[in-house]
């Protein structure tokens, strides 16, 4: 949900700079080239002046000279911001279905029955393998167990993750487990393919002068530690070794 409403954020501030925002950028951009020395006028301006072509209909006395600025402000800059809009409009739509498919984790105290049913049908037909019709009652108990122990009364809703944490906290995720798990499969969805793109960049970094010999597994966790070093840092070593030790050892008692 937070993903969905950066991106319809964002979609409106470059609407709003295709629309409103292109004087003060290029205002802010004159004064930029003013501090660094370089010129401020377009290369057009210095060149012949630029003519707009006349229609068939339009006699030959009319002639009207296209201003460099409006020029690059119709060619340049609207064409661009259009086509990043429509780039990000096109890019994110399956995050919104998505979100739309998972609404019913979205829990209110006024949330009706009848619409429980009715979303929790959909989410049940994506994942027939995960989930079943039980989670329908667990929704509709939870309703309950929301307004008592959450502090629903005034009708807010409760976000995915707070209902998740709370459920953890409270020890109730074993009462409800067909709602637990779909708010784990929601909540560990990416909402972009940043992370992923990120780790090819770190392979580079990763491989050295055995990576003829590396196997698959070897590189992937190398990749992972690369990418997620800051948390890499804060590990225990010395409890991870002694718990890598100890379940090497009870297998080969086990053998």
């Amino acid at each position: 949900d937070i993903a969905v409403k950066n991106v319809r954020s964002l979609i409106e501030t470059l609407k709003k700079m295709r629309s409103f925002q292109f004087e003060c950028i290029f205002e802010e951009t004159v004064t930029i080239a003013n501090k660094i020395e370089w010129p401020e006028t377009f290369i057009e301006d210095t060149k012949r002046g630029l003519k707009r072509k006349r229609m068939a209909d339009e006699s030959d006395d009319i002639e009207e000279r296209v201003n460099a600025k409006d020029l690059f402000r119709r060619d340049t800059y609207n064409v661009k911001l259009d086509k990043v809009i429509q780039d990000i409009t096109v890019r994110f739509e399956s995050l919104e279905e998505l979100t739309k498919l998972f609404s019913v984790l979205w829990l209110s105290h006024t949330y009706k029955d009848s619409l429980i049913e009715k979303n929790t049908e959909l989410l049940i037909r994506s994942f027939p393998n995960d989930l079943d019709i039980e989670i329908v009652d667990e929704l509709k108990n939870m309703k309950m167990v929301y307004s008592a122990n959450f502090g629903g009364e005034s009708g807010e809703t409760i976000q995915p993750l707070e209902l998740l944490n709370k459920l953890l906290e409270m020890k109730l995720n074993t009462h409800f487990p067909n709602i637990v798990l779909p708010l784990r499969i929601f909540l560990t969805i990416p909402a972009t393919s940043a992370g992923a793109e990120r780790a090819f960049s770190h392979l580079k970094q990763v491989k050295n002068v055995l990576r003829s010999t590396m196997c698959q597994n070897r590189l992937s966790s190398l990749g992972v530690l690369a990418v997620e070093h800051k948390l890499a840092r804060k590990a225990n070593l010395q409890k991870i070794i002694e718990d890598f030790a100890s379940n090497k050892a009870r297998r080969k008692i086990t053998e």
